[in-house]
């Protein structure tokens, strides 16, 4: 992986996706958590935009160890790596519970006739699967996979807030003055 793109550190240019979408995965996760009618028109979609953001943490992972290679060691890179390898399981966790929710949800959804043509269309072509949602409740599952959706989300938000914070102060440390001086004209 290319340590720098036209100049910028390609760590900074990954990380933003991070910082973008999976916090936004994360809200959009808690809304399907708490509002049951968002689900049928915003599930894949948060799926999708999460599976992106999972997918960008490691990649923001290797490409800062290429960038800190090149870097002087401090304290502060120290501690925002130290805390970006506890975001790595918990983003993958975060990912998994996701879509475990997300199809343990839609499966409930097949009672009632309430999917979008997307889940119909892969319900209808696997038969058993739809069988199975008509045989089964799902009541517990679904709840252990809200509980669960709902903390792993809360505490992959703080993480991410957490590396972000600790990397901008390793960044920024020392670069701007506290007691910057305006001149007025």
């Amino acid at each position: 992986m290319p340590v720098t793109i036209n100049g910028s550190p390609t760590h900074v240019l990954i990380v933003h996706v991070v910082v973008v979408l999976l916090p936004l995965s994360v809200l959009a996760a808690l809304l399907l958590a708490a509002v049951p009618a968002a689900r049928r028109a915003y599930s894949l979609l948060t799926l999708i935009v999460a599976f992106i953001a999972c997918a960008a943490v490691p990649f923001a992972f290797r490409s800062g160890s290429e960038l800190r290679a090149r870097l002087p060691p401090t304290p502060l890179i120290a501690r925002h790596v130290q805390l970006a390898h506890q975001l790595l399981p918990l983003a993958a966790a975060f990912g998994v519970a996701l879509a475990a929710f997300v199809v343990v949800d839609a499966l409930r959804r097949v009672h009632a006739g309430q999917l979008n043509t997307f889940e119909a269309r892969m319900v209808d072509a696997a038969p058993s699967l739809r069988r199975y949602a008509e045989t089964h409740r799902l009541t517990g599952a679904h709840r252990a996979a809200t509980v669960l959706i709902v903390i792993l989300a809360v505490a992959t938000g703080v993480q991410v807030y957490r590396v972000g914070d600790a990397g901008a102060k390793a960044a920024w440390a020392g670069r701007l003055s506290s007691s910057a001086t305006h001149t007025s004209h």
